[in-house]
């Protein structure tokens, strides 16, 4: 019985896990932070992606993120900037790779942050 809750467990944590559900991830640091006159949030992270717009802190629009966490990624970004750390960034599925995300466009598949690391 032990064995099998353990097993249990270790599924559901996997299956939670923010890398379980995400169909690709990017990582690094931040080399591009931005915010324009919207709220829309611009990033890049060094060498692994251009810069593209993940969330808005004003109105959610076609941005899978509400406006509200969007603003904790925002701050997260903002300090890993600040002290050269890295973050992960996970996507759903859209079609892209880290290399290929679209410069300076919506990249509305954004869900999660993970860092600074």
């Amino acid at each position: 019985m032990l064995m099998k809750n353990r097993a249990l467990l270790a599924a559901l944590l996997t299956v939670s896990s923010p890398a379980a559900w995400s169909i690709y991830s990017c990582a690094g640091p931040v080399g591009f932070l931005g915010i324009d006159q919207g709220g829309v949030v611009a990033v890049a992270l060094s060498n692994a992606t251009p810069i593209h717009k993940v969330c808005s802190i004003g109105t959610q629009g076609a941005f899978q993120m509400a406006p509200v966490p969007c603003k904790a990624v925002y701050a997260a970004l903002l300090s890993a900037r600040l002290t050269g750390k890295s973050v992960t960034i996970y996507y759903e599925d859209n079609g892209r790779t880290c290399a290929t995300l679209p410069s300076w466009e919506n990249v509305p598949t954004m869900y999660f942050l993970e860092g600074p690391n």
